[in-house]
């Protein structure tokens, strides 16, 4: 029920576009709808993915494709993706990074669970902030931290933000980000947890074992 009623605006608003390109008659405004209508519709097949793969998850249907992976690699990799965007918001990116922190992971739903937290500190952070991304192996585990010095997570949902469609007031996002990245850490056998950053801001803290992945 909750994804029918998250779907029906997107899917309304790819028709509004198109319908309103088919009423106009010019092949010019013809192109630009079209374009705008498969941005739309690659967002949305995007929402559609994150579900799905977060339902299998948690059934713990989600197949895995475990490799020896590099996430100090990983994580320079996505940040120097993210840094132009953040630079245009004045938002400064720290990287602090042991270097081969090697984990067996599925790299591509690895990379989507470091995105998705990037993701979240650009789309909520205030210009003029800073986010440290710090890496270290600590007792047999790789852990991952990424705190910045901006709010925080509001008190009413910081219990809560691991769950599906749990989102704040100001939000603009969908609320499966912080759900996807708990349910897939935790089908790796490492978890995540949200602190509070000696600066006040966001803290969150992933761990994953380090060690021979031995395939049944």
């Amino acid at each position: 029920d909750a994804v029918a009623h998250d779907l029906k605006s997107p899917v309304t608003s790819i028709r509004g576009t198109l319908e309103s390109a088919v009423c106009d008659g010019t092949t010019e405004r013809l192109q630009e709808s079209v374009g705008e209508a498969i941005e739309g519709l690659d967002r949305l097949l995007l929402r559609l993915n994150t579900t799905l793969d977060l339902a299998e998850a948690e059934a713990g249907a989600l197949r895995l494709d475990r490799k020896p992976l590099d996430l100090s690699e990983v994580a320079k990799q996505l940040a120097e993706i993210y840094r132009p965007a953040m630079a245009e918001k004045n938002q400064r990116l720290v990287l602090d990074l042991e270097s081969k922190v090697v984990i067996d992971a599925d790299a591509s739903l690895m990379e989507r669970v470091v995105s998705n937290l990037l993701e979240n500190e650009l789309m909520h952070l205030p210009d003029n902030s800073e986010i440290l991304i710090l890496l270290r192996t600590e007792q047999g585990a790789a852990e991952l931290t990424i705190q910045d010095n901006g709010p925080g997570f509001p008190l009413e949902i910081r219990e809560r933000a691991f769950e599906r469609f749990v989102k704040g007031n100001q939000s603009s996002g969908h609320g499966l980000g912080l759900a996807f990245v708990d349910a897939i850490v935790h089908v790796h056998g490492g978890s995540v947890k949200i602190g509070l950053a000696s600066s006040g801001g966001a803290l969150i803290t992933m761990s994953l074992p380090i060690g021979a992945f031995q395939p049944a």
